[in-house]
């Protein structure tokens, strides 16, 4: 049935056939039904939230590629219909969560329905592509594993252990939030409870109004023309994120180092005769530090059928306040970082898409659909535990930003927290010291780095060389001076985005500037100069991305 359903769509196209579409409607209008009523939580809104899924599912069936599993690109468009209708009806957005949940005394089905509801369409939303497809297929339409691979594309084996990665990832989001279920019992929550059965006459009323725009109701329209909106916002989110992917493969979180005593041979007249500096990495207990981040980018897309391409520029400011906590068994540290202020604008040519700054009240954001994100991430606190050469080895504090999402209560801003916000990308604002050498070098003296970066496009493959060039007055600071140069290529590539975004060419190259009397490094600047393959769905543009970051410790306490 499911390979058959991209047929209907054909022949619907083809021939405008109502009954290949009422067949669609029919087969699946429990799925989108079900994910509607479980997020606006109103059976009267979740039928027209239904309705709209379909409408669009009409509009749109024509630029729907062949490999498109309708399925889970209905149980997608749901989302996003849920969530606009929420913001039309002017709902109450906020969904407290429990701070901390008891332990289940008894492990039931029902019991741990109860627990997950609230937050599945959350936890699903946020896995790849592949890994909803998965569960879409496998317990909200309960399939067999054998119909789940073969609409995949793959055998059985490879349906059965994509499923159960998924149900693991799942498992992991709930345990993170205090609910602590084995995946059998997910599984078998989900496939008991998730599905239910739409009001009776809701296919026929859909099949007769989807394809005939004059008989749909005002209010349907409204939320079409909200949801479309959405979508295509969420398309163009894809360059913010591919700049953070990027900023944060590049770049990384700030080190607070020890100052070395004069007496350490290795340190004599190293600042003032341009001798040798010693550039290990010892952490100071309670130091305090103020960091900025600014990134700029600009990026050229050329579009099938465009005769230019598509200029757009992001602006990216962050303020960060860190310190050191404790020294740790074996020579390492615990640091906390926590987000100030955040500023960002968004523009294609002269129009400006998204302008936002965290000083700004929120009624001067009202209208701002990034606002709420960005305000959630203001005094959000992150800990890294890093060993004795630098390396941050495990992140804290992903749970309390992934609460505060979860409190708006906006399904698109918990996914764009999820794709942007997790343990590996968090990990590269904590990693700057990776770029020490972590012994004494001398001018001309060079290193590398090669390691594998968690971000927002999948992992990255960064290879790096810096070179000790010289000593320079760098403001009020005697500073060495390090010239860095690299390559950045696409390792593993992700489409939790909705997008599959490969560097087909990636150069590095910039600048660190090491104050041996601070005893870190204050400021980095870095050029990246890119070109990407972007795909969605079957289509596939070009763009071309050149982006400035800039690194500077303001204060240290």
């Amino acid at each position: 049935m499911i390979s058959d359903d991209m047929a209907l769509v054909r022949d619907y196209v083809a021939r405008q056939s109502e009954q290949a579409f009422a067949t669609l409607v029919s087969r699946h209008v429990n799925l989108v039904y079900s994910a509607a009523v479980r997020q606006v939580r109103d059976p009267h809104l979740a039928e027209e939230v239904t309705q709209a899924v379909f409408i669009i599912l009409a509009r749109k069936a024509g630029t729907l590629g062949p490999e498109t599993i309708i399925p889970s690109w209905l149980y997608r468009t749901a989302g996003f219909a849920a969530a606009d209708a929420l913001k039309i009806q002017y709902r109450r957005a906020k969904r407290e969560q429990e701070a901390h949940m008891q332990s289940l005394l008894k492990e039931t089905e029902d019991e741990a329905w109860q627990q997950i509801a609230p937050l599945l369409d959350t936890a699903i939303a946020g896995l790849s592509e592949k890994d909803r497809h998965a569960i879409v297929l496998r317990f909200l339409q309960n399939k067999s594993l054998n119909e789940v691979g073969a609409a995949m594309g793959a055998s059985e084996d490879a349906a059965k252990m994509r499923v159960n990665r998924a149900l693991e990832k799942l498992r992991g989001f709930f345990t993170k939030r205090g609910i602590s279920l084995s995946a059998a019992l997910i599984a078998g929550a989900v496939s008991a409870n998730s599905v239910h059965a739409a009001p009776v006459g809701l296919a026929a009323s859909i099949s007769a109004t989807a394809v005939k725009s004059s008989a749909v109701a005002s209010s349907s329209l409204t939320l079409v023309k909200g949801t479309l909106k959405l979508m295509a916002w969420t398309k163009m989110k894809m360059t913010v994120l591919v700049g953070a992917g990027m900023l944060l493969a590049a770049a990384g979180g700030t080190a607070i180092y020890e100052t070395q005593k004069a007496a350490d041979p290795s340190r004599a007249g190293s600042a003032t005769t341009g001798g040798p500096v010693d550039m290990r990495i010892r952490w100071a207990v309670g130091k305090k530090c103020e960091a900025h981040l600014e990134m700029n980018q600009n990026t050229e897309t050329q579009v099938p059928g465009q005769p230019q391409p598509i200029g757009t520029e992001v602006n990216l400011g962050e303020d960060l306040d860190y310190s050191v906590l404790q020294e740790l068994a074996g020579g390492g540290h615990q640091l906390e970082m926590q987000f100030a202020d955040e500023t960002l604008a968004v523009a294609q040519g002269e129009r400006k898409i998204i302008s936002y700054d965290s000083t700004q009240s929120p009624a001067q954001n009202a209208d701002n659909p990034i606002a709420p994100m960005f305000h959630l991430l203001r005094g959000a606190k992150i800990e890294f535990f890093i060993d004795a050469d630098g390396t941050v080895e495990k992140v804290e504090g992903l749970n309390e930003i992934m609460n505060r999402a979860a409190a708006v209560g906006k399904s698109e801003i918990q996914v764009v927290f999820g794709q942007i916000f997790n343990e590996d990308t968090l990990k590269q604002y904590g990693a700057w010291g990776e770029l020490i050498p972590n012994r004494t070098v001398r001018i001309g003296d060079s290193w590398s780095i090669k390691k594998d970066v968690g971000s927002t496009m999948g992992m990255l493959a960064l290879d790096m060389k810096l070179t000790f060039k010289n000593w320079e007055q760098h403001g009020e600071r005697q500073c060495a001076h390090i010239e860095t140069t690299g390559d950045l290529s696409t390792k593993t590539i992700s489409t939790a985005s909705g997008a599959a975004i490969e560097i087909k060419q990636g150069k590095i190259s910039g600048d660190l500037w090491y104050d041996p009397e601070m005893g870190m490094i204050v400021e980095e600047n870095s050029n990246q100069a890119l070109t990407l393959n972007i795909t969605v769905q079957t289509k596939t543009v070009t763009t071309k991305l050149n982006q400035k970051i800039r690194w500077v410790v303001d204060t240290v306490e």
